[in-house]
This record gives structure tokens, C-alpha cells and sequence, in this order.
């Protein structure tokens, strides 16, 4: 007859911890998902819409820049005053009326690489808030 080995009676005594590591398993997942992180953004201000119901552009206390993209050339204008390039542009801006808020008017086919110079030149030219027009449809 074939012998066993004896019991070791001390290994039997350790309990099972599989469902305990799968709950805390779970739970630190759901902490890790549910966590409060702090995200780094920009505040950001939206305009307003004006004190009367007439839009930005026609108010009379805003300066508008403007940019539009005819002929494939890029055309700036400040008001009512037409420029060839974002310099000229920028400068008759820094000539003006500079307390006015500014608002930018941008074709929808003007590359958004245009748009972003004309911030970076305006960031430069420490213009701290621009407002941006954008046509709904």
C-alpha cells in the first residue's frame, strides 16, 4: 500500500486571499477613475454681446480688425481702412484708440495660420483680450 505524505497542518490554516485582492483591486481601479484631478487650462473670457442688441460690429465703442482672404491675398483692415499686410495692420492698431476693445473678424478662409500670427503679433503688442467673431450658420 502506497503511503501519503503527512498533512502539514500550518499551510491549512492561511486563508484564501483571491476575493480579498480582486475587491481591493476593483476599488483602487474605481478610485483612480473617480479621482478629483485638476486640469490645466486657460481661462478664458467669453464676449459679450453688447449692451444693446445691435452686433459688435456695429457698436461704436469696439474697434474691429479684420481679415479676409480674396484673390488668394490676404486683406487686413482696421475699421473702415484697408491694409496689405499684418504689420501696417498692427501699427494703425497701436496708433488707435487703444482703451476700445478689439475685435477680430475673420473670413472662414483664412488659413488658421494667419489667424494664430495675427494673435501671436497681438500677444506681442500686449493686447491681452480679443474678442473673435465667429458667423453662425
Amino acid at each position: 500500500m502506497l503511503s501519503l505524505p503527512p498533512r502539514n497542518t500550518a499551510a491549512q490554516l492561511v486563508p484564501d486571499l483571491t476575493a480579498l485582492l480582486d475587491v481591493l483591486f476593483i476599488l483602487l481601479v474605481f478610485l483612480l477613475l473617480t479621482a478629483a484631478v485638476k486640469l490645466n487650462m486657460l481661462d478664458v473670457t467669453l464676449p459679450d454681446t453688447g449692451k444693446n442688441t445691435s452686433t459688435p460690429v456695429q457698436q461704436a465703442d469696439v474697434q474691429v480688425l479684420s481679415i479676409r482672404l480674396e484673390h488668394n491675398k490676404l486683406q487686413y483692415a482696421l475699421e473702415k481702412e484697408s491694409f496689405t499686410s499684418l504689420n501696417e495692420a498692427v501699427n494703425a492698431l497701436k496708433n488707435s484708440k487703444e482703451s476700445l476693445p478689439l475685435y477680430l473678424a475673420v473670413d472662414q478662409q483664412v488659413p488658421s495660420g494667419e489667424l494664430v500670427k495675427l494673435l501671436a503679433k497681438l500677444s506681442a503688442e500686449k493686447y491681452k483680450v480679443a474678442n473673435i467673431l465667429v458667423k453662425s450658420d
